[in-house]
């Protein structure tokens, strides 16, 4: 609490004698109460921030129980140790990564070669196809030589005809 020196007219207080004081004696008292004041001032905010200080750092109570739930979260070195041979004994070995890849390499080959005998049977059968068709044609032209509105059927132009451009 501030206990005032001087009354509102910057006069001493009633409880000190005026005539001890003189000009200088005022103007003296007056810089040292502004500076308890401002002192004090200083000493509460400085108040404050220790009390945010510690409001934001931990207990020992708070650090054990930190630590107990981590201890609780944590794994043993037994627990790892168990879990590493599981691990072990569930991963593939060099050897058996080896004969997976002799055993996939072998089957992509024979699916290579299937593709292979398919592509070659049906380039076959569509140059029979083709044959066949080109075939076909000619003995239709030859059936309709004479009737050139059978070519239109065909969507071929009479002879002597153009073609619309489209």
């Amino acid at each position: 609490m501030r206990l005032p020196l001087t009354n509102e007219d910057s006069e001493p207080l009633a409880c000190y004698d005026t005539s001890m004081f003189d000009a200088d004696d005022k103007t003296l008292l007056k810089f040292i109460a502004t500076t308890v004041e401002n002192l004090r001032e200083r000493m509460d905010t400085i108040s404050g921030r220790v009390d945010m200080i510690s409001e934001q750092m931990a207990t020992k109570v708070d650090l054990a129980n930190l630590r107990d739930e981590l201890r609780a979260e944590m794994a043993t070195k037994e627990e790892l140790a168990g879990l590493e041979s599981r691990l072990r004994a569930d991963m593939a070995t060099k050897h058996d990564v080896s004969r997976l890849e002799t055993t996939m390499h072998g089957e992509f080959e024979q699916v290579h070669i299937r593709f292979d005998s398919v592509e070659r049977a049906l380039g076959t059968r569509m140059g029979q196809v083709e044959i066949d068709i080109s075939r076909l044609r000619s003995v239709l032209y030859l059936l309709v030589k004479d009737k050139p509105d059978m070519l239109r059927l065909l969507g071929q132009p009479t002879p002597g005809e153009s073609r619309p451009q489209g």
